[in-house]
């Protein structure tokens, strides 16, 4: 069976991107799941304007492995069963994408190919869910007090892993015209890899991207820095009007990202230091980091929004054919008021001298201090 994958951070964008979906592959089923409190799911199954199954569950855990294997799991086989070759598939809000493939090949390894994964989003909110520190719970996005990710720090893991974006708009309120063109930007460069599908259209097959596993995992991995987004239409020309209540706007090019690589330790302090201070009003910061003493480890360095992690990322790779070490330090930051010679400077003044380099003793350490570093870069949040 194919799949079409919905993510989302909030129903409303998941069932109008399903929508969507449905209205390009007439007649195939959609299938959306919603974690509900005390750990109910509600699954709906509509195939073109009707409602075919619809049905109402307790898990002992209401948590998406649970759902994945209990319920999403056996309603797409029961499909199959009965002749359908491929389904939309809207995930709950909040639930990543990976753990839901991962779950799905796990009971049924090879029942399943995945042909689009895509994140619903509104552009025009995602700078303001990037800078949200309270958690999924808190802000209202999911049932599970237990989730302690922040908005920001789900929707850009999806951004990550999703092959195509697809802009999603309220029936409530009238989007911000520059807020909206922010958002595109915004995206092109947290997503530089994806579709980016504008709202007010009709979505065709072919404006969607396909799902590569093996690049969508390695996108993920903690640290990885994405190549430098090819060039592509400005911002006015990526949105559809409807001539009654949009109009376009021009507009520079307001988000950018910012690569800095030092080829030499890092001094742990002064790092720890001037990360706080490069990081501030950057929305997104990923990157590696070679830190003295720890000589055999890569330092995943990510953060988004208010929250930044230093975590162990591993051993350093090796030149292929060399068998040297891939050492170094190499920084990505995302904002919209970067200063480059600031960064440079402070990120520069990290390394080590010539006078350290001899003087401070190498030990081998697993990185397990380095698994867990909050910060908050940014005044007024936690």
């Amino acid at each position: 069976m194919h799949l079409v994958i919905v993510t989302s951070l909030d129903a409303l964008s998941r069932n109008s991107a399903a929508s969507s979906l449905a209205q390009a592959l007439p007649g195939t089923p959609v299938v959306l799941h919603d974690l509900l409190d005390d750990g109910v799911v509600i699954r709906r199954v509509h195939k073109g304007e009707c409602l075919v199954d619809q049905e109402t569950s307790v898990l002992e855990h209401g948590c998406l492995s649970c759902t994945v294997r209990l319920d999403l799991a056996p309603t797409l086989l029961r499909l199959a069963r009965g002749g359908t070759t491929r389904d939309i598939v809207g995930l709950p809000p909040g639930t990543t994408v990976q753990n839901a493939i991962d779950g799905l090949h796990t009971v049924a390894p090879r029942a399943f190919t995945i042909d689009t994964v895509a994140l619903a989003v509104r552009p025009d909110d995602v700078e303001d869910q990037l800078w949200d520190h309270h958690t999924l719970f808190e802000s209202g996005y999911t049932a599970v007090p237990e989730d302690g990710r922040t908005p920001g720090e789900f929707l850009i893991g999806e951004f990550l892993f999703a092959d195509t974006v697809l802009a999603a708009t309220s029936n409530l309120l009238p989007p911000d015209p520059n807020a909206l063109v922010r958002g595109i930007q915004l995206i092109s460069e947290l997503a530089p890899h994806s579709r980016l599908v504008p709202a007010f259209t009709t979505v065709s097959i072919t404006d969607l991207g396909t799902y590569d596993d093996a690049a969508a995992r390695s996108r993920s991995l903690p640290g990885a820095v994405l190549a430098p987004p090819q060039p592509s239409p400005s911002p006015p020309q990526l949105l559809a009007q409807d001539s009654a209540s949009h109009t376009s706007t021009t507009s520079p090019a307001m988000f950018r990202t910012f690569e800095h690589r030092i080829d030499r330790p890092l001094h742990p302090d002064r790092f720890r230091t001037a990360l706080g201070a490069i990081s501030e009003g950057c929305c997104f910061v990923r990157g590696s980091a070679w830190i003295a003493g720890l000589s055999d480890t890569r330092i995943a360095v990510h953060g988004v929004g208010p929250r930044i992690a230093l975590a162990n990322g591993g051993a350093w790779s090796h030149e292929a054919g060399q068998g040297e070490w891939c050492r170094g330090t190499h920084i990505a930051l995302t904002g919209d008021d970067l200063d480059d010679a600031d960064i440079i400077n402070l990120l520069d003044a990290c390394a080590l001298t010539d006078q350290e380099l001899r003087t401070m003793p190498e030990h081998h350490a697993t990185g397990a201090e380095y698994q867990q570093h909050p910060a908050s870069p940014r005044e007024g949040t936690s």
